[in-house]
């Protein structure tokens, strides 16, 4: 029965290290926002870890001649964002980590319809890109963009 004990330690601390790297994978960071349309850089979005442990992203620069007419406030917004600048809007927050590279349980706001949208953020295993959802109800019903981290 100890050679079990002592084989199932070894698997365990083997597995732990060989799964050290994944969970270094961070969300934090500078990451590139696309337009659906044109497929040209619109935005880029500065995500930080709060001291609470969850995560806010917040607009920190615009690309307004990727996308012809793109605001630089949020018309369609309601409440406390109406009509607020774009540039430095938090439009992702409460994001949490759920594993390695998985985060839940927060919202994300679209300025382009002024609505908010609970998220769902899967990172790349090499850390080079999101898949960030928005989606009202279940996730797989949801609409999703690729962001690029910004190196």
């Amino acid at each position: 029965m100890s050679k079990l004990m002592v084989r199932v330690a070894l698997a365990s601390a083997l597995l732990c290290v060989i799964s050290t790297p994944a969970l270094g994978g961070e969300l934090a960071g500078l990451w590139q926002e696309y337009d659906d349309q044109t497929g040209k850089v619109e935005a880029l979005i500065r995500i930080d870890k709060m001291g609470d442990g969850s995560y806010e992203g917040k607009i920190e620069k615009l690309f307004p001649d990727a996308v012809p007419g793109m605001p630089t406030v949020c018309t369609r917004c309601t409440g406390s964002l109406q009509d607020k600048p774009l540039l430095g809007m938090r439009i992702l927050y409460g994001m949490k980590r759920r594993d390695a590279l998985r985060f839940d349980d927060g919202e994300i706001v679209d300025p382009e319809e002024g609505k908010v949208y609970r998220c769902h953020i899967r990172l790349s295993e090499d850390g080079k890109t999101i898949e960030v959802t928005g989606y009202i109800g279940v996730k797989w019903l949801g609409q999703s963009e690729t962001w690029r981290r910004v190196e």
